[in-house]
């Protein structure tokens, strides 16, 4: 009976002796004999028949404790991963200022170059949508930038949206001013603006009066394809060559 555990071992043995005493001594009449052994050989198969009943019990309960705790290992939710480091907003602000100012950079050199404005006139065709769509995204950014980083966050956000429409719209004017050059001119027109940008050439290569006069006509023929509405208004390009002229008689 090692397996017994002590108490069922105890029972076991006290039915054992309970049968030899009823079986010996025989104490009741033979009914009440029958009814003892009975209730003694019931004593016995618990302690000795079923001794691990209370040991399943306990098992089974282990079993459902374990399975409990692993259901609640994999149910449980999981810590979400770490999300990658993004920029912080100022650092995308800051970012999008540089693009800004590499835009106007490369706007400001059609802008104050005359042999860009007569090589490429479409950048100033205000009726061209890839211009209109540019010029419009150049206003909305400037009148979102500000020169310290916003105090409302959403002043930020919408500055860095701008800049990325900036971007998509100077990309398609500037591709599209050098995709159609004159093309898109009148046979006249087409041959001022070569005409003019041969003499700005020639005019580079001369100093003095005579490269004066090479800029003067250059500052004529650009007149002249303005008031025909070749080309916008250029002040910028205008006071450039009139500059030049002036440091040409003064040299």
């Amino acid at each position: 009976m090692s397996g017994i555990p002590p108490k069922k071992a105890a029972l076991a043995v006290a039915a054992v002796a309970g049968l030899a005493l009823v079986t010996f001594v025989r104490p009741f009449p033979p009914a009440g004999q029958i009814v003892c052994y009975a209730l003694l050989l019931g004593l016995l198969l618990i302690a000795v028949a079923l001794p691990r009943l209370d040991d399943s019990a306990v098992a089974a309960a282990q079993m459902k404790n374990d399975h409990e705790r692993r259901r609640d290992t994999f149910t449980a939710p999981r810590p979400a991963p770490t999300p990658r480091p993004e920029a912080s907003l100022r650092n995308r602000w800051q970012t999008a200022c540089k693009h800004h100012d590499n835009v106007l950079s490369a706007y400001g050199a059609y802008e104050l170059d005359p042999a860009m404005l007569l090589q490429y006139p479409a950048l100033w065709d205000l009726s061209a949508q890839p211009v209109m769509d540019f010029h419009d995204a150049l206003d909305m950014a400037g009148g979102l930038r500000t020169d310290e980083f916003p105090a409302d966050e959403s002043d930020a956000t919408d500055y860095i949206d701008s800049i990325d429409i900036l971007r998509s719209a100077w990309t398609k004017a500037d591709r599209f001013a050098r995709s159609t050059g004159t093309d898109q001119l009148g046979a006249d027109d087409a041959r001022d603006c070569r005409r003019a940008l041969k003499l700005l050439r020639h005019a580079d290569g001369t100093a003095g009066r005579e490269r004066a006069s090479y800029l003067g006509q250059v500052i004529t023929t650009v007149d002249r394809l303005t008031d025909r509405g070749v080309v916008a208004p250029a002040p910028k390009i205008s006071e450039e060559l009139a500059t030049r002229v002036q440091l040409a008689i003064e040299a």
